[in-house]
Formats: structure tokens, C-alpha cells, sequence
């Protein structure tokens, strides 16, 4: 096995949901460090042979771990430890989302619960090269409503992405992230009436970034919480 650190040791797992074990094993040496993005993986007979398993439970293996994002199959080349993104991180949530009768209450009670929290880590950390940024994600939006452009839905997600990364939070950067990630297609059953420059979900937009800009946090967290609630009302 071709890795970037300390050779991962994998052990024989018993026949039972044999492959729910190796994909355990795996994630147990990813967390590890055994395991980096741009390792590649031994070929199935190989990792058959280490895990103690036949070759179908390993390829019942490979077909979550690629399910979850954790790896990559690249054709004539074999298959490698993914570097994590967003999109793998949300991978696994978003047939959930999908396939869910309450999908667009559930996903704006989740945001509700956890977007105003970052909002009021966002104004608590906020620093000068932060403030820029974010006055520069609101201009961009503002602007696109404005011209009516056709890309105002992402630019709406870029300026929410923002809120994020001024919090200097790797954590809550990254999980925000694969948050927005997830509602990418959800965020199309927004109403488009709703991107006018009097209405009251752009506004919020505006009554955010003061409070962040202010470092207020309980007026940062309330003006999120708001919006989202305006945003709600404009879905349903």
C-alpha cells in the first residue's frame, strides 16, 4: 500500500456484516492518520486476503466507502484515500434530503438551529480582513438582485458561506460548508419573487452583515434567525 505516513495495520474481521467491519477498520485508520488523501488502496485480491474476507465483501466495502466520500476510484489507475470536501461530507445526507416528504421544514428547522449560532461566532471573531470579505459577498449580492442575473441563488449561498468562514473556525467552516453543499438543489424551491430588492429575505441579508460588522452577537444571532424565518415564509 502506497501511503504518505505510517502503514496502516489491518486485521482479519469475522464473517458476519464482514464488510461493515472493514469499512470500520478503515475509518478507525483514516482517523488514525494511517491513512491520507492520495493513498492508494491494494488491489481487492490483496486487501481480501488482509482483511480475511472474499472479495465481495471488499467490494461491498469499497461501494459505501465511495458512497461516504472517503475514496476514489480512478479507472486503469485503481483506488485512493479522497481528500475531503464539502460535497463528500454532505454526500451521505443529502438521499435523506432528497427523499424526505418534509424535506424543505426539516432542512429550515436545521438551518434555524444552527445558522444563527455561527452568525454570533461570525461577529465574535470577526476580524478587519474578515469585514471586507463579507461586505464584499453582500455588494455581490445586492448587485445580482439588482441586475436580475441568473446566478443571484449561489451568490445568495456565497454570501451565507461567508458568515462561515469569518468565524476563523475550521470546524464550523467545514461542516458549514457541507451544509451548503447539501442545499444546493434544495435552495432552487426558493421563491425567485423573493430576490427583489424591497423584499425582506434580501434585506435581511443587509441587517446581517451590520450586526456581524458591529460584533454584536445576540444582534447577529437574532437577525439570522429572522431571516431564515422570512426565508421560510417565502418557501412555503
Amino acid at each position: 500500500m502506497q501511503t504518505n505516513g505510517t502503514t496502516p495495520s489491518f486485521t482479519a474481521v469475522k464473517s458476519e456484516r464482514a464488510y461493515r467491519q472493514v469499512v470500520g477498520q478503515f475509518q478507525a485508520q483514516l482517523r488514525a492518520g494511517n491513512l491520507q488523501p492520495g493513498d492508494k488502496l491494494p488491489p481487492e485480491r490483496e486487501m481480501a486476503l488482509q482483511f480475511g474476507v472474499g472479495r465481495n465483501s471488499i467490494r461491498e466495502a469499497l461501494r459505501e466507502l465511495h458512497l461516504l466520500g472517503l475514496v476514489d476510484s480512478r479507472h486503469g489507475e485503481g483506488t485512493f484515500v479522497a481528500a475531503p470536501s464539502p460535497e463528500t461530507i454532505a454526500m451521505p445526507f443529502r438521499a435523506v434530503i432528497e427523499l424526505s416528504s418534509t424535506a424543505s421544514d426539516s432542512v429550515m428547522e436545521f438551518r434555524r438551529t444552527v445558522e444563527p449560532g455561527v452568525a454570533a461566532l461570525a461577529a465574535k471573531n470577526l476580524t478587519d480582513e474578515g469585514a471586507e470579505l463579507l461586505r464584499a459577498a453582500l455588494v455581490d449580492f445586492e448587485e445580482a438582485v439588482r441586475e436580475h442575473r441568473p446566478d443571484v441563488e449561489s451568490v445568495d449561498a456565497r454570501f451565507h458561506l461567508m458568515t462561515g468562514r469569518v468565524t476563523g473556525n475550521p470546524t464550523v467552516i467545514g461542516v458549514h460548508s457541507a451544509l451548503y453543499s447539501l442545499m444546493k438543489d434544495f435552495r432552487s424551491h426558493l421563491d425567485r419573487s423573493s430576490y427583489e430588492p424591497t423584499d425582506r429575505v434580501v434585506a435581511g441579508h443587509r441587517r446581517i452583515f451590520d450586526a456581524i460588522v458591529a460584533r454584536d452577537e445576540r444582534l447577529a444571532a437574532n437577525a439570522m434567525r429572522d431571516h431564515l424565518d422570512d426565508v421560510t415564509d417565502a418557501i412555503n
